[in-house]
């Protein structure tokens, strides 16, 4: 009987924190004069609008509408992603996880006369993200410097 009362004790509070984690998954995104939404305390996000050093990461450079499009389209090549919204200059792809299928949130704003790109990503799940956000990020600013097409992730 013991035995059970634990197992039963052990699927609640699973189901418990799982329904905790769902709740914490409403993004924050979209941008509100010229910046990001801010991300939030915990270390799973980074954005070129931030002001703290360890969430900010720098804008990507582009000089010309068709390099504005071919970052886009490499955002749209990485695996397991979709358009969420898409205007002229701007972008916000969902990505999941390979393992778990949790989403994370990309978002890209172009700015002309700036010939830069704005760029945030940020975990919906989760404390920390291990360094993912940035490293796609700079994924993007590598393929977009080499030419290659993203397609070899």
């Amino acid at each position: 009987m013991k035995i059970q009362t634990r197992l039963i004790t052990r699927i609640a509070a699973m189901l418990g924190a799982t329904l905790l984690l769902g709740a914490c998954s409403t993004p924050q995104l979209g941008v509100s004069n010229g910046k990001f939404q801010a991300c939030s305390f915990a270390p799973h996000c980074v954005s070129s609008t931030e002001s703290d050093p360890k969430k900010y990461i720098a804008p990507i450079g582009v000089s010309t509408a068709q390099e504005w499009q071919r970052l886009q389209a490499l955002v749209l090549a990485m695996p397991r992603t979709e358009v969420a919204v898409r205007d002229v200059n701007y972008l916000h792809a969902v990505t999941r996880t390979d393992i778990m299928g949790y989403k994370d949130d990309v978002e890209l704003l172009y700015t002309p006369a700036k010939n830069a790109v704005d760029i945030r990503s940020s975990s919906r799940v989760g404390y920390y993200d291990f360094g993912i956000n940035r490293a796609r990020l700079e994924q993007l600013r590598s393929q977009l410097k080499d030419g290659s097409s993203g397609q070899e992730q």
